[in-house]
């Protein structure tokens, strides 16, 4: 007897939903960057930046996620065709 399979975290809306909200919330800090009479507003900037880095490692945390959910397809793919290795 097989246990159900969890679903992979690529699968889950969880690291795409939080990626928008990074990118959002940055765009938002990023426009506010330019406060009264175009001076720059360090907490508006320092905002901005801390969210887009947020965005970025939230990003290749999905694209790693996701090329190993592919190579693990391709992996149970070839053991039910009869590959040579079972690694």
């Amino acid at each position: 007897m097989r246990l159900p399979r969890e679903p992979h975290p690529v699968d889950r809306p969880g690291p795409v939903l939080l990626m928008i909200v990074c990118a959002g919330l940055g765009t938002v800090a990023a426009s506010g960057w330019n406060g009264d009479g175009g001076r720059i507003q360090p907490i508006a900037a320092v905002l901005a930046i801390v969210l887009f880095a947020c965005f970025l490692i939230l990003f290749a945390v999905f694209w790693v996620g996701w090329l190993m959910r592919g190579h693990e397809l391709w992996r149970e793919e070839r053991r039910r065709s009869g590959g040579a290795d079972s690694d």
